[in-house]
């Protein structure tokens, strides 16, 4: 190793590499170890607690400091709860929405689709419409009259009852754990049986004379009620916030409005199911089919039957894992848990069915390769603070998912890519793009900066990575990431001293030959 310096020792100048201050032309595959330690030395974070854990191709851990211990993931949990929903449902499961017809009843069943009218997805809809011309977007309610065009093909002209069939999941739709004073905000959004338009209110505005105007709500509908206490702007514009009220299905609107919103101010729903109930209900008797009686589905109905009609709502389990991994959606998590607690059981998805069935599917790929006495599965998302996992259990449970070859590629297709998508579209700049890909998820809350994945070289070689900060205080993220960034370039200037996969390796003479370089702590 060159090293423009003679005072350090070899992990340390490499650590110093790795941030600037020292140049180096390689590193070592028996110095990771020590140049990762020498990184978070140097990392300045000196209160809280640094785990971190990297795994070679062949699984072995090459570098663990504190990779036992018990730390709070964030959102680095959907690791465990995405990977887990590929292994149990497999990579061509499909979720399906139903609109069922028996006699004069409707039924709308359920079955846990995250999906469901998600204004991401529905702006992205490619359809022909009755001219043949190609359109792109749809709105929820769009969406919902495709339901009510086929009823009223099927002949109805009248619903005696339409019943809400959300039986899928059981009815507590709020983690208990999860921060109350954050309720109101979307990625505390609650969890149904049936998810529409991601649980949430969405309003428009724009400045008037007398503070903000609502020009557009979604989902569209008649019975909401905004009560609008805007001000007029009189100086820095402070943002638009809302408000539940007691009084059902109204809210308040407060603050100030600079300009029209381009993106809307959002509030997550309470009784999503019930919500719905509503919002489809009106679309029927606007549609021309009256409804003389709502309600939800009980314990003692009998599984629901009937004819389909309208569309079969699909979402192929790619494009929610996907959503989960990339744009981190809390609410897509906790979806996919609860529906792995159901299929797993065969009854209603929960919080403590799905958080058993993870922690098996966990325990049973990965139990001899990681101590699993860290691992406590509480929600899908990390937003509860109560979840723990190792940074050893997280590095282990990738390389077991990213090495499988039915589903190592497609899982990997699900997280966002350094320097190129989601969460860490800005990130991981200064990786040579031509010859290093980083695969990966990040996690925060207050006080838990995370990020574990996997790094690919072209030679064909990767790594599994974890590395989890508790305890930071205030300005504390900024350096926990590019500690982060750090290690993982450390892990890939390691990879790239790897002899490429499949080339023969000729010992020297009296050498034994060996197939790869590692080293461990």
């Amino acid at each position: 190793m060159n090293v423009v310096s003679t005072n350090l020792n070899r992990g340390a100048c490499a650590a110093a590499a790795c941030v600037g201050l020292f140049v180096c032309t390689t590193l070592y595959a028996t110095d990771l170890a020590s140049t990762v330690k020498g990184l978070v030395n140097i990392s300045s974070l000196q209160k809280g607690k640094t785990a971190v854990s990297i795994r070679g191709d062949n699984a072995i851990e090459l570098v663990r400091i504190h990779g036992d211990t018990a730390m709070s993931p964030a959102s680095n949990e959907k690791l465990l709860t995405t990977g887990s929903a590929l292994r149990l449902f497999g990579p061509d499961f499909v979720f399906q929405t139903r609109l069922l017809r028996d006699g004069n009843r409707l039924i709308a069943v359920g079955d846990g689709d995250p999906a469901f009218a998600d204004p991401e997805l529905l702006s992205q809809m490619v359809y022909t419409d009755k001219n043949g011309t190609q359109q792109k977007g749809k709105t929820p309610e769009d969406l919902l009259d495709l339901w009510v065009q086929g009823a009223k093909a099927s002949g109805m002209t009248q619903c005696d009852e339409l019943v809400i069939d959300d039986r899928v999941f059981d009815r507590m739709d709020v983690h208990p754990s999860w921060p109350a004073d954050q309720l109101n905000e979307p990625y505390c959004a609650p969890v149904g049986g049936i998810t529409f338009h991601l649980n949430r209110l969405d309003l428009w505005a724009k400045p008037s004379d007398q503070g903000a105007e609502i020009f557009k709500m979604r989902p569209g509908n008649d019975f909401v009620k905004i009560v609008n206490q805007t001000q007029k702007l009189k100086g820095k514009d402070n943002g638009l916030w809302i408000q539940r009220e007691e009084s059902p299905n109204t809210f308040t609107i407060h603050g100030e409005c600079k300009k029209t919103l381009e993106e809307p101010v959002s509030i997550a729903l309470t009784k999503p199911s019930s919500f719905f109930a509503q919002i489809l209900t009106e679309r029927l008797v606007k549609g021309g089919i009256p409804v003389k009686s709502v309600r939800l589905a009980s314990a003692t109905d009998p599984v629901s039957e009937g004819e389909p009609v309208g569309p079969l709502i699909r979402t192929p389990i790619i494009t929610v894992l996907t959503r989960c991994n990339v744009d981190s959606q809390n609410l897509y998590a906790e979806c996919l848990l609860k529906r792995i607690g159901f299929i797993s059981t065969g009854t209603s998805g929960s919080w403590l069915n799905g958080s058993d069935a993870i922690e098996k599917t966990v325990r049973s790929r990965i139990g001899d390769k990681a101590n699993l006495d860290a691992l406590d599965t509480v929600d899908g998302s990390g937003l509860s603070k109560e979840n723990r996992v190792s940074a050893s259990i997280l590095s282990a449970w990738l390389n077991d998912l990213v090495s499988d070859e039915k589903i190592g590629e497609t899982f990997t297709a699900t997280l966002a890519v350094g320097g190129q998508s989601g969460t860490v579209k800005k990130r991981f700049q200064d990786l040579d793009a031509h010859k290093f890909s980083v695969h990966c998820k990040t996690g925060y809350i207050n006080g838990v900066c995370a990020l574990s994945g996997v790094v690919k070289c072209v030679n064909g070689h990767y790594a599994t990575f974890s590395v989890i900060y508790n305890g930071f205080e205030a300005g504390g993220i900024g350096k926990a990431k590019q500690l982060q960034e750090s290690i993982v370039k450390a892990t890939a200037q390691y990879l790239e001293t790897l002899q490429p996969v499949g080339a023969v390796i000729s010992p020297k003479a009296g050498q034994p030959a060996r197939e790869s370089l590692g080293g461990g702590s």
